[in-house]
């Protein structure tokens, strides 16, 4: 390794000698010529004396002539392509000849190789016969990652059931010889499937910590490699790693990269480095000490033989969490803050209102009321920083606000058409209206959104109601509507065709199989809810009046403020 060093502080001082070598050589070469450099004239002279005598000419592409006679040599110059050459060349005692070579190239390219040869050696011997960067790669690969202080208790939202299930598996790993009595072998491994940001990663590494096992961490998008036989080393190198190091939990993630379906004809470099990973995980390896975890968005997209018992032996769903798993992520997110009293009042009501949040999601939600708070000089947050986060999360930042006076009343007149319908037709839904623009939205209505439900015929009605009532107090109360109700006539369209192809028609359970009786089942849906929708605005003129002042005083109405307005008919806003 000192010899190695050594040459590489060197090989500066041998490439510039070779240099002043090959510089040196040239020189003496032409000094030492019995090349005599003449102009034209003179070798055109000589070829005309020659007589019976016969001569070598040689052009070069910079326009060099080298006449090579029994006497001697000479040297000279003329425009590249001359005619003039063709006048020597008409001699017949001249045998022509065009040299696309340097005369010093040899010496050049044999310069050049050399130092691409001690370059080459030098390479060799600091990566020991690889790759650089893949070198590097594969040491990375074969260390232990350090662990967060993190347990079970720590990741929420995870189902009872699927709690209990990795707990027991954890104790056959944990109680051996107890398991071997009973007859069970330790699993060897575990695949955790589900959408983004459930904590399928923060799981991996509480297993591990759990199990005081060293974690060796690593991406699917790791092992791909172009060179033949780069990834097949990284996964051995990782493997014999944890052999050593164990007890040991090797975690992949984002394993389809590496373990996707084989194609019919085979042959890829991929397609070795999973041949590669199965044998490790059940090829007569002793795994004994090593847990395998993977984790994937795409479990479909999975060979089938890397899924079978023997390499991955349980699977578990993590799927985006319930009302109470959102509960335990929030309590987790909110260790260490100061919450105002009406946050801590609200948190399940957050909890509710964040269906279909991932746990990650939840995490980013907090940090983003996190940073307003303290941009605000607070260390205390408020319902408000919550809200603001919970907005800044589902439609994205802010924007201008509407200045427009008409504009203004027409995006009041629209979200207040979304709000009283939302009200009367299933009170307590909403969670806030606004019209201060946010995202590409104008103005939106944000409900409070509720678990995964079996809706009715009815209900699916009222939700298209509600989701029309923008464009129809549009129509109401300005004469005709915008283009703003672009979005809402393609979201009412998608549910009715729903419900159309699913047979939730008002007259009985009718399946739709030509497309015009589907377009025409489709027509009278809408029908329905655009006249429920013109109805209830017609009904209930007091109410929408007063959401529209209302919006167009405060701008944004909580979920309270409009429940109040909508239940009070003959109030009068200032």
């Amino acid at each position: 390794m000192n010899t190695t060093k050594i040459f590489s502080k060197l090989f500066p001082f041998f490439a510039v000698l070779m240099i002043v070598l090959t510089i040196s050589t040239i020189i003496y070469i032409d000094t030492t010529s019995n090349k005599t450099s003449v102009p034209y004239s003179t070798i055109a002279q000589t070829v005309e004396s020659l007589g019976t005598e016969t001569a070598n000419l040689t052009e070069h592409p910079d326009g060099t002539l080298e006449l090579e006679t029994k006497e001697a040599t000479f040297i000279s110059k003329v425009p590249p392509n001359s005619q003039m050459v063709e006048e020597l060349v008409a001699t017949q005692n001249i045998h022509y000849t065009y040299s696309n070579n340097s005369k010093y190239g040899s010496l050049i390219l044999g310069g050049i190789f050399f130092l691409l040869l001690t370059a080459a050696f030098i390479v060799q011997k600091k990566t020991k016969g690889g790759i650089g960067i893949g070198n590097k790669m594969k040491n990375s690969l074969s260390k232990p990652t350090p662990l967060p202080s993190i347990t079970l208790n720590d990741v929420g939202g995870l189902q009872e059931e699927m709690k209990e299930e990795i707990l027991q598996t954890l104790s056959i790993l944990k109680e051996p010889e107890r398991s071997v009595k009973m007859g069970i072998k330790p699993p060897k491994g575990i695949l955790l499937y589900g959408p983004p940001g459930t904590g399928k990663t923060l799981l991996a590494q509480a297993i591990a910590q759990e199990l005081k096992a060293n974690f060796f961490s690593a991406s699917g998008s790791a092992f791909n490699e172009m060179f033949i036989g780069v990834g097949a080393s990284r996964v051995r190198s990782l493997f014999t790693s944890a052999r050593k190091q164990g007890p040991a939990v090797i975690f992949i993630d984002e394993v389809d990269a590496l373990a996707g379906k084989r194609k019919p004809n085979g042959g890829e470099e991929g397609e070795k480095t999973l041949t590669e990973l199965l044998v490790q995980l059940d090829g007569g390896h002793d795994n004994d000490g090593i847990l395998f975890i993977a984790a994937t968005n795409r479990k479909d997209m999975l060979d089938e033989a890397f899924l079978r018992p023997g390499r991955i032996d349980f699977s578990f769903q993590v799927p985006l969490p319930d009302t109470k798993g959102r509960r335990e992520i929030i309590d987790i997110h909110i260790k260490g803050k100061e919450l105002s009293d009406e946050v801590r009042a609200s948190l399940d009501e957050l909890a509710e209102s964040t269906s279909g949040f991932s746990g990650a999601e939840l995490s980013s939600l907090f940090a983003t009321a996190s940073r307003l708070a303290l941009r605000k000089g607070r260390t205390v947050l408020l319902k408000s920083d919550l809200d603001y986060a919970l907005d800044r999360t589902i439609l994205g930042s802010s924007s201008r606000a509407l200045l427009d006076v008409d504009l203004k009343r027409r995006v009041a007149i629209h979200e207040a058409g979304h709000a009283l319908i939302a009200a009367v037709t299933k009170p307590g839904s909403v969670r806030k209206a606004t019209i201060v623009p946010r995202g590409q939205a104008l103005g939106y209505v944000a409900p409070i959104s509720k678990e995964l439900q079996l809706s009715t015929t009815s209900e699916l009605l009222e939700r298209v109601a509600m989701i029309l009532a923008g464009g129809v107090a549009e129509r109401l109360y300005l004469g005709e509507h915008s283009i703003g109700v672009s979005g809402d006539v393609h979201q009412a369209k998608q549910i009715i065709e729903q419900m159309v192809d699913t047979g939730l028609l008002q007259d009985g359970f009718t399946l739709t199989f030509s497309k015009a009786d589907k377009e025409e089942n489709m027509q009278k849906l809408f029908h329905k809810a655009l006249t429920k929708a013109e109805t209830l605005v017609t009904t209930h003129e007091t109410q929408f009046q007063a959401l529209v002042d209302a919006l167009l005083k405060k701008e944004t109405l909580e979920g309270t403020e409009i429940e109040e307005i909508v239940n009070t008919k003959n109030q009068l806003v200032s």
